[in-house]
């Protein structure tokens, strides 16, 4: 077996790939949240912007199976690195760890099968649009798909709203263990920096949430209007 095959059959490999394409992940939510905001700004703005990434069909191909194979690799190697260390652990160690483990730890699991829950609803609701048949989808007077009358429709349904702000706080949950836990995984540890380490985290989970979570109240609450 030759050394880097073997170092990623590891449990040490296993974490470093978690916590890598984790960190990816967590970019990719942070630029995918900031380009919603577009949605502030009006139709114009924010079917320019998906007309902008259409445009570019290679790039924004190779970024989705980018993003899929992330995704596919993190769950994979996550489920079985949960289990080596299930194996690994007597039952009252692994009892008292868990006990002293916050409820994001623990919860990192479930959390993440929600979120791949989330995500294929999410692509079958407003990129395939197989979800919801009530909109038709069109163009604006720019002769571009109407992406802004899509969301906006979507989020006045109070079914789709609630859906997405119950996402959002799964999201939130799992952002913020899994960022600090990735520095430490990678050995981004220091006494004077381990504090803001351990702060990135929440602080990152936190502007995504709300970022969202502003555009959907923004669009229910009818400040946002087709």
């Amino acid at each position: 077996m030759n050394r880097p095959f073997g170092y990623v059959q590891t449990s040490i490999g296993h974490k470093v790939i978690v916590a890598l394409s984790g960190l990816l992940l967590a970019a990719f939510v942070v630029f995918h949240m900031l380009g919603n905001l577009q949605v502030f700004q009006g139709a114009a703005a924010l079917n320019g912007y998906a007309a902008v990434l259409r445009d570019m069909p290679l790039l924004l191909w190779t970024a989705r199976l980018g993003l899929l194979g992330l995704v596919g690799m993190h769950l994979v190697i996550g489920v079985r690195l949960a289990q080596r260390n299930r194996r690994a652990r007597p039952e009252g160690y692994a009892a008292r760890t868990y006990r002293r483990a916050s409820f994001a730890s623990r919860t990192m699991a479930a959390s993440g099968m929600l979120l791949i829950l989330f995500i294929i609803f999410h692509i079958l609701h407003l990129t395939v649009g197989v979800v919801d048949h009530t909109f038709v989808e069109g163009v604006d007077g720019r002769g571009q798909r109407d992406v802004f009358g899509k969301v906006v429709h979507a989020f006045q349904n109070p079914l789709y709203v609630t859906i997405y702000l119950a996402a959002q706080a799964v999201l939130g949950l799992h952002l913020s263990h899994a960022l600090s836990s990735s520095f430490q995984t990678l050995g981004l540890e220091h006494p004077l920096l381990d504090r803001l380490f351990r702060g990135t985290g929440p602080v990152v989970a936190g502007f995504v949430v709300v970022g969202n979570i502003v555009i959907i109240l923004a669009i229910a609450s009818g400040v946002v209007r087709a």
